[in-house]
């Protein structure tokens, strides 16, 4: 679904506003997965505000999934882990909020 399908297959070229990068399956229900890649072994990831926006939109329905691919530079060691939504009911109490900068719009 991102921009970086025209790397292997033809047709659109994707959209990197969507807040996923891989949607399996048709119809209603389908997943939706974020991939993040790491060089080493992982443990901190950043989602940008599309991705923040779509995981909120799914936590109640646990549809939206985060993929890490840890070692991504190592093809000895590398490995995916498939994460659930951090703000899904199956993602409570396994992330640590790191801090960062909140972006907020405001009227005069």
């Amino acid at each position: 679904m991102s921009s970086n399908r025209r790397k292997a297959f033809p047709g659109p070229s994707g959209d990197d506003g969507l807040g996923f990068d891989f949607k399996v399956g048709s119809g209603k229900r389908p997943m939706m997965f974020e991939g993040k890649a790491t060089r080493g072994d992982g443990g901190q990831i950043e989602l940008g505000e599309s991705e923040v926006r779509a995981a909120q939109q799914h936590a109640g329905n646990e549809r939206w999934r985060l993929l890490v691919v840890t070692s991504v530079l190592d093809p000895e060691r590398v490995d995916i882990h498939m994460l659930p939504n951090p703000f899904g009911k199956q993602g409570r109490g396994r992330y640590r909020e790191e801090g960062g900068a909140l972006r907020f719009s405001y009227r005069l």
